[in-house]
C-alpha cells in the first residue's frame, strides 16, 4: 500500500508541474492575442489609406483600367496563380493548421506556406509547396515576416511567372474563427474607395509609375493585415486549447488528490490496526524450573 501511495503522489506532483506549464502557455497566448488585436486597427487604417491613395492615383491615368495586374505571365506557360497560406509556427493549436490547409483545396495553384506546422502537414499529405517561411512567433516579428513574403513575391513577379495572387488566413471571431480567402493580384480597382469628389492630388511622379508603386504598397499592406489576423487567430486557438487542457488537468489532479488521501488514510488505518493487535496480544508465560 505504501508503494502505491508513493506512486500516486509522484504522479500527482508530475501533473501539478504540467498544470504550471499549461498556465504559462495560456497566459502567453492570451498576451500575444491581445497584442495582435491592439495592432490590427492601425494596420487596417494603414491599408485603408493606401487603398484610397491608389484609387485616386488610378484616376490620374488617361484610361483607368478596371484591374491592375502587377505583372502578367510572359506567355511561356510557366505563369502561375500563387496562394499564400498563413498557418501556425508552433503546435498546441488544435485543428488550426489542418483547417487552413484543407481550405486551400485543389484550386490553390502554386502553394506557398508561412508557418512550420502547415509545412509539416503538407509534407505528410504529399502536397507540393513552392516556397515556405517561418511564421512570426511574436507581434514585433510579424512585419519582418511580411517583408520576407513581399520580397519573394517581387522576385517572382520580376521573372514574369506570376498570373495572380491570393492569400488564405484565419481571422478571430466566434467559436474557432473564420477562414478568409482574398485575391490580391490583379487588384480590383473598382472596389477601392478613392473619394472621387475630392480635388485631384498633386504628384511628382508620372501617373503610371505612381500607380505601380502604390500597388506594391497596397500589396504589402494587405499581406501585413492577413499575417497579423492569422497571428491573432493562431494564439486565440492556442488559448482555447490551453483552457481546455487546464480543465482536464484540474479534473485529473482532483482524482489523484482524492486517491492520495484515500491511500494515506488506508495506510494510517492499517498501522493503527497493527498497533492495536499488538497491544492486545497476550504476553508469553515464563517457563517454570524443571
Amino acid at each position: 500500500m505504501t508503494e502505491r501511495l508513493a506512486e500516486v503522489t509522484a504522479r500527482r506532483q508530475s501533473i501539478d508541474g504540467l498544470r504550471q506549464v499549461v498556465d504559462a502557455m495560456r497566459s502567453l497566448a492570451a498576451v500575444r492575442q491581445q497584442q495582435a488585436g491592439a495592432a490590427l486597427p492601425g494596420i487596417r487604417a494603414y491599408a485603408g489609406v493606401i487603398a484610397g491613395a491608389l484609387a485616386r492615383a488610378v484616376s490620374l491615368l488617361e484610361e483607368p483600367p478596371a484591374r491592375w495586374p502587377a505583372t502578367n505571365g510572359t506567355g511561356d506557360g510557366h505563369a502561375a496563380l500563387l496562394t499564400i497560406l498563413f498557418t501556425a509556427e508552433h503546435g498546441f493549436v488544435g485543428g488550426f493548421a489542418e483547417r487552413l490547409l484543407a481550405a486551400a483545396g485543389e484550386e490553390a495553384g502554386e502553394l506557398w506556406i508561412v508557418g512550420s506546422r502547415g509545412q509539416v502537414l503538407a509534407e505528410e499529405r504529399g502536397i507540393p509547396v513552392g516556397w515556405s517561411a517561418a511564421m512570426a512567433t511574436h507581434t514585433d516579428a510579424v512585419l519582418a515576416t511580411c517583408r520576407l513574403v513581399a520580397g519573394a513575391i517581387d522576385e517572382r513577379a520580376r521573372s514574369g511567372a506570376l498570373r495572380g495572387l491570393q492569400v488564405i488566413y484565419a481571422r478571430t471571431g466566434t467559436g474557432s474563427g473564420t477562414i478568409r480567402r482574398e485575391a490580391l493580384l490583379p487588384v480590383d480597382l473598382g472596389r477601392l474607395d478613392g473619394h472621387p469628389n475630392r480635388p485631384a492630388p498633386l504628384t511628382n511622379l508620372e501617373p503610371r509609375r505612381l500607380v505601380e508603386r502604390l500597388v506594391d504598397e497596397y500589396l504589402f499592406a494587405q499581406i501585413a493585415l492577413a499575417a497579423m489576423e492569422s497571428f491573432a487567430a493562431e494564439n486565440a486557438a492556442r488559448l482555447s486549447v490551453m483552457v481546455s487542457a487546464r480543465q482536464n488537468v484540474d479534473e485529473k489532479l482532483a482524482e489523484l488528490v482524492a486517491a492520495e488521501r484515500r491511500l494515506r488514510q488506508e495506510d494510517i488505518t492499517n498501522e493503527v490496526i497493527e498497533l492495536s493487535a499488538g497491544a492486545f496480544r497476550p504476553a508469553a508465560r515464563p517457563r517454570g524450573r524443571a
